[in-house]
C-alpha cells in the first residue's frame, strides 16, 4: 500500500501556512530572548519598512505578466504548464512577501529591539495570506491569465490531482 500524497494545491497551501506560522514562532522566540520595544536606530526601522512598502506593489504584481497558453496546446501539456506557472507565481509571491519579516528579524537581532520585526511582520503576514496563499480568487486570477487567449488551462484539475 502506497502512502497518501497531497495534491499540489494542498502542498502550496501548506507551504504558505507554515511560513506564516513560522513568523509567529519567531516573534515568540524574540520575546523569550528578552528583546523589548526600545527605539533602535532609524536604519533598522527603515529596512523592513521600505521592503514592506515596496512589496505592497510587487507581491500583487507577480503573475500579472503570465502569458496565455497557445491555442493548440494539448490537455496534458496545458495541465503541466499551468501547474508550473502556479508554482512559480506562488513561490515568487512567497519570497517577496516574507522578505520584510526576515529583514526585520535580522534588524531586531542587530538593534536588540522588537520594533523592526514587528514592522516586517505587519507587512509579511497579510501579504502571505492575501496574495501568496492560493485561495480560490488567487488561483482564478492566474487561470484567467492563462486562458485569456481562449485555450483551456485545466489548472484546477492539475492542482487537485494526486501525484
Amino acid at each position: 500500500m502506497q502512502p497518501m500524497q497531497a495534491s499540489p494545491l494542498r502542498t502550496l497551501r501548506l507551504v504558505i501556512t507554515t511560513a506564516a506560522g513560522s513568523l509567529i514562532v519567531f516573534f515568540v522566540v524574540l520575546i523569550a530572548m528578552g528583546l523589548d520595544l526600545r527605539r533602535p536606530e532609524l536604519l533598522w526601522l527603515a529596512l523592513p519598512l521600505l521592503l514592506g512598502l515596496a512589496d505592497l506593489a510587487l507581491v500583487p504584481a507577480v503573475g500579472s505578466t503570465v502569458r496565455p497558453l497557445p491555442h493548440d496546446v494539448g490537455e496534458a501539456d496545458a495541465r503541466r504548464i499551468s501547474l508550473g506557472v502556479m508554482n512559480t507565481v506562488t513561490m515568487l509571491r512567497f519570497a517577496l512577501a516574507e522578505a520584510p519579516a526576515l529583514f526585520g528579524l535580522v534588524a531586531a537581532f542587530a538593534s536588540h529591539s522588537l520594533l523592526p520585526y514587528i514592522i516586517g511582520f505587519g507587512f509579511a503576514v497579510p501579504l502571505l495570506l492575501l496574495f501568496a496563499y492560493p485561495r480560490t480568487t488567487v488561483v482564478d486570477g492566474i487561470r484567467g491569465a492563462l486562458e485569456s487567449a481562449g485555450a483551456r488551462s485545466h489548472l484546477w484539475d492539475a492542482l487537485s490531482r494526486r501525484p
